[in-house]
């Protein structure tokens, strides 16, 4: 009797944290204006994929989300020097068809300066003097303040 008392409780314990990854929720939220304007992506990324992967699958679901949140949130931006040396080197603004938004293809007529100290990112800006942070290797938009 007693074996199978430790056998079951040991097959519950076992059990809760199976459960718990086997569920995975990531989810990303665009910044707001005011944290756009900050210069931050505050509020997405770890803190909000550990909060939604805790309640859905506790706490190592909290770990699991909190991960993929920092995976996510931190390829949907650009890393604070580069956006410091944006702001602090502006060029001519130019104009673009359409609204630009995260992951907007920026068109081959648009000339993008360089990040000296980053290789990875590219820059320009557009009409309202409105910085706007290209990925270099896809011309696709990653940062932008509206």
């Amino acid at each position: 009797m007693r074996k199978l008392l430790l056998v079951s409780a040991a097959a519950a314990m076992l059990a809760g944290p199976a459960f718990a990854q086997t569920t995975v929720v990531t989810t990303t939220e665009p910044a707001s204006n005011g944290e756009r304007a900050a210069g931050t992506l505050a509020g997405t990324g770890t803190g909000t994929g550990a909060v939604a992967g805790a309640l859905v699958g506790g706490p190592i679901g909290a770990v699991v989300g909190g991960v993929a949140g920092t995976i996510i949130g931190g390829a949907a931006s650009a890393p604070d020097e580069v956006r410091q040396y944006v702001v602090a080197n502006p060029t001519t603004p130019v104009t673009v068809e359409g609204k630009i938004v995260d992951g907007y293809s920026v068109p081959q007529t648009v000339v993008l300066a360089p990040v000296p100290s980053n290789p990875d990112y590219e820059y320009f800006y557009a009409d309202g003097n409105r910085p706007v942070i290209v990925s270099k290797a896809d011309r696709r938009v990653v940062y932008y303040t509206e």
